[in-house]
């Protein structure tokens, strides 16, 4: 059995798509043999079961709380989408009653215990269902629930827009907390979304101008950028973008996060050689 790899998405702020590209990605594996898990850890503004079609009765704050195994919270949703691997879906709760007790009514030691339940549930999502990577949509900005998936997690991939509030926002949460992270063995990436105009260029002038774009982009944040994905407008006015890498994978937004699932496929390989060999 190998160990689970744990992915979070995170950004800045929100809308910029965080939830479309994990889920799309993380189905994308699922599509190509791996077993897969997405949770959603967007605990204060959660949009998986809505991404889903699904009505859940067990959510992940029931997890946390303890009032419910990892077995209880997840859904198989392999057959439905008629995936190759095994693809779990783990929902939290939309309630204004549960969104508002995240930090108002839970003291540290609840924190703390919550944190526990979540790497014990790690442990057998990797044991009991044979998981192969663990994918964490998170909240966006600095909240006590981000920081804490983002401990927990092995490869961080910030999402961001090309505009100064996003650039300037991730340039300082790398400093502030992800170069933190990563004296802990967390490794953190970047990915661009909705680029506008990329998508009326000619091809060659848009690989010259995408190249030197992300270069420049990278000095300024400071992290390494392992793809970029023009704004599809037929996406993202959807009135409902469910799984378009599964529903049309020919789509130029499918193979962009192809590529993209590739990379970090990729990455998790080259660490877990390069530990092997320390």
């Amino acid at each position: 059995m190998g160990l689970l790899k744990t992915v979070a998405l995170h950004s800045y702020k929100g809308g910029t798509g965080k939830t479309t590209l994990i889920s799309n990605i993380a189905a994308l594996y699922a599509k190509n043999g791996f077993n897969v898990a997405l949770l959603d850890f967007d605990l204060y503004a959660p949009s998986l079961s809505s991404y889903f079609k699904k009505k859940p009765s067990v959510f992940i704050n029931d997890l946390l709380s303890g009032q419910a195994k990892i077995s209880d919270v997840v859904y198989d949703l392999t057959s439905e989408l008629g995936l190759n691997g095994k693809f779990l879906v783990g929902f939290s709760s939309s309630r204004k009653e549960d969104v508002n007790e995240i930090d108002m009514k839970h003291d540290s030691k609840w924190q703390i215990e919550a944190v526990k339940r979540f790497i014990k549930a790690k442990q057998e999502l990797n044991t009991q269902f044979k998981i192969d990577y663990l994918f964490l949509d998170t909240s966006p900005g600095i909240r006590y629930w981000s920081i804490n998936t983002l401990a927990t997690s092995d490869y961080i991939f910030l999402l961001l827009k090309d505009s100064d509030m996003d650039i300037e926002g991730t340039r300082k949460m790398i400093i502030d907390i992800y170069d933190s992270l990563s004296r802990y063995g967390a490794k953190y990436y970047a990915i661009l979304n909705k680029v506008p105009g990329e998508t009326v260029k000619e091809e060659s002038m848009q690989i010259k101008d995408e190249k030197a774009w992300i270069s420049e982009l990278e000095r300024v944040v400071g992290a390494d950028v392992v793809g970029s994905i023009p704004c599809f407008c037929d996406i993202q006015f959807s009135r409902h973008e469910f799984l378009f890498s599964i529903r049309q994978p020919s789509h130029p937004f499918s193979t962009r996060l192809e590529k993209i699932a590739e990379t970090i496929k990729k990455l998790s390989e080259t660490t877990k050689k390069n530990d092997s060999q320390q």
